[in-house]
């Protein structure tokens, strides 16, 4: 992205502070000089030249909506973000939503999701986040605290490219369907980490979502498959064996590599999704703590096809 001017025209320097000269946490950079390198050809891309914080100017927030909305995984690298800073930049792109119906928040910040390996966090189903609700979040920030020296990837894949793979007659066929998510399909996913119960007692009882199985992008129109293993149960209409023949396929073609991208993480490191249109699996083959914060944004109700 191109240079940002600053007032009457004037460059704006990377840093208002000179070399050697310590740059309070707290104060902003003014500018940003956004690059978006692309890590593969469907979705995935890293952003450099930003230091994300709260008070990140408009045209750099609107150049990075921009970027999720093309490539729908953003990562950025080198990131120092308190659970407070974490919060207020989330509230640049949206509403942050409570933390998470069962598992726990950070401490004094309600809406930040503590993700820690050494109190069972884990996410190794493919999933899109909290499909069981009727306004499933549209994205999140997901920022690494400690990471383990090897492995503890995390996987996003593509479910516009997705039903794109799909044939024009499979397509046609589902552009029309619903399917039923529950958080108890989830089984006992996320009990572990609800020692009282009474959470994961009472979302589990929760009355069942329906979503267009094809769902059409808020902003930018284009369809995707709104399907996961942890939470969708069945689509509506068909058999059981029917329903789980087609969500096999789906789900065979949607984590075909070429529609996916890894992240390999780094202390710092800065992703941001959109969950209207992917799904992702964090990997389990790491030793060692690794610890991350979230914060979702509140999202809108499924659109289907022809609504």
């Amino acid at each position: 992205m191109g240079h940002m001017g600053g007032p009457r025209g004037e460059p704006c320097p990377r840093n208002l502070f000179e070399v050697g000269e310590r740059r309070p946490e707290s104060y902003p950079r003014v500018m940003a000089d956004l690059e978006v390198t692309p890590l593969t050809t469907v979705l995935g891309a890293e952003v450099s030249g930003v230091s994300l914080s709260p008070e990140l100017d408009a045209d750099s927030v609107k150049a990075l909506r921009q970027a999720l909305l093309r490539h729908k995984v953003l990562f950025v690298r080198d990131q120092s973000l308190s659970p407070s800073a974490l919060t207020d930049l989330a509230r640049l792109f949206g509403e942050p939503t409570e933390a998470h119906p069962v598992e726990p928040s950070v401490e004094g910040h309600p809406e930040v999701l503590a993700l820690d390996s050494d109190e069972g966090a884990r996410a190794d189903i493919w999933h899109s986040d909290l499909t069981f609700q009727d306004r499933p979040p549209m994205g999140a920030l997901l920022h690494a605290k400690v990471v383990p020296a090897v492995g503890g990837d995390t996987i996003w894949a593509d479910m516009s490219a997705t039903y794109e793979a799909l044939s024009p007659t499979l397509r046609r066929f589902l552009d029309g369907l619903t399917a039923t998510h529950s958080p108890s399909k989830a089984g006992g996913y996320f009990s572990q980490r609800d020692p009282e119960g009474d959470k994961s007692s009472r979302t589990a009882a929760a009355e069942p979502t329906h979503h267009p199985v094809v769902r059409v992008h808020p902003e930018t129109g284009t369809r995707s498959v709104f399907v996961n293993p942890l939470f969708t149960d069945k689509i509506d209409g068909l058999r059981r064996g029917e329903s789980d023949a087609l969500l096999e396929v789906i789900q065979r073609l949607a984590i075909a590599p070429e529609r996916l991208v890894r992240w390999h993480w780094r202390e710092g490191d800065l992703a941001f999704w959109d969950n209207r249109c992917t799904m992702h699996y964090a990997l389990l083959e790491f030793s060692g703590p690794r610890r991350m914060n979230r914060v979702a944004l509140h999202g809108e109700s499924p659109v289907g096809v022809g609504a």
